[in-house]
């Protein structure tokens, strides 16, 4: 098990960064979502190669979520209002699926908008 620990943290190079950030006093959803992310990256197999490329994409998108007051803002907004079926089984899953999913569309959408600007 402890070298199972060891081949996760390779493949979440900002671990020790999310987990040391203090986030603001009072913002106690920061402090679920960390939680959340050392939760579920030392429950995955190694041996999955999607359960290692996503907790590789997990590990960007609270990186990203740390240090980018924008996307945390974005994430935040739309955390409190998700909605989860009664069918779901894994409810930890579903909230790092819908982490995932936005840090890929909010990723998508900046480096997609260049700002051009003029000199005159």
């Amino acid at each position: 098990m402890m070298n199972n620990n060891k081949q996760i943290l390779r493949y979440c190079p900002n671990f020790y960064k999310i987990i040391n950030f203090n986030p603001i006093e009072g913002d106690k959803l920061t402090e679920k979502i960390i939680e959340l992310y050392k939760n579920y990256i030392f429950r995955i197999d190694v041996n999955n190669i999607n359960e290692v490329n996503e907790i590789k994409e997990l590990d960007s998108a609270i990186m990203k979520y740390i240090n980018d007051y924008l996307f945390r803002k974005e994430v935040q907004d739309r955390i409190v209002n998700v909605k989860v079926k009664k069918d779901c089984t894994d409810i930890i899953k579903y909230f790092i699926d819908f982490i995932i999913n936005i840090f890929t569309s909010y990723d998508e959408y900046t480096t997609r908008t260049i700002y051009i600007s003029r000199w005159i």
